[in-house]
């Protein structure tokens, strides 16, 4: 398999194919659930350890891939170890990083994905945007930054974690509703009369 068939594969034969050895399979697997992997862990440990949270989360997720029995099942499969990591995380952990196993620092080395640090270069460029979407229930933040910050299809944003596509898309609908609100109220994020926030929406 090469670097662009490989995007088009599914989930499954991407963890069998990182399973027997294929880096790059493993290496698409993390440029598809890395930004929800982060969010999660944001969402638990905040933004200053959720890089930490998440790369530990993917190293542990690669070294257990020949446990995982239902490969189908891969993206609900890392969000739990995700959560796992972040409920457990500490600063004492956080050690990890200098007492790392030799077959960790070679996973970092080989997958350019995993070692890359995720840019949150659009949320800094809008603060008060970014305050209004965090003044949303946790479910319907969530949604949103993976949609439209992360750009992370609905399907895969479900199936991490764990629910019915409706589900998703209802509460996407229903995120924008209330943060189109919470803008309202603050006299507009883009100036007097203009709302863009919801422009990708469509």
């Amino acid at each position: 398999m090469n670097r662009v068939k490989n995007a088009d594969l599914p989930d499954e034969v991407l963890v069998m194919a990182a399973i027997l050895g294929d880096i790059r399979a493993f290496d698409t697997l993390v440029l598809r659930y890395r930004p929800a992997v982060v969010r999660v862990a944001q969402s638990i440990v905040g933004e200053e350890l959720a890089e930490d949270v998440a790369q530990e989360a993917l190293l542990t997720a690669f070294k257990a891939l020949p446990t995982l029995e239902e490969p189908e099942k891969f993206p609900i499969w890392l969000h739990m170890i995700t959560r796992h990591k972040a409920l457990r995380f500490s600063r004492r952990e956080r050690r990890w990083q200098e007492k790392r196993l030799p077959l960790d620092q070679w996973l970092l080395n080989q997958s350019a994905a995993l070692s890359r640090p995720m840019l949150n270069g659009t949320l800094a460029r809008r603060a008060e945007l970014r305050w209004a979407i965090d003044q949303l229930p946790p479910e319907y933040a969530m949604i949103i930054k993976l949609r439209y910050y992360d750009e992370m299809p609905l399907k895969r944003i479900a199936e991490f974690m764990a629910l019915p596509l409706t589900t998703i898309k209802w509460r996407l609908h229903r995120g924008k509703q209330l943060l189109k609100d919470i803008i309202n109220r603050q006299g507009g994020v883009y100036g007097k009369g203009e709302d863009r926030g919801d422009s990708k929406a469509g």
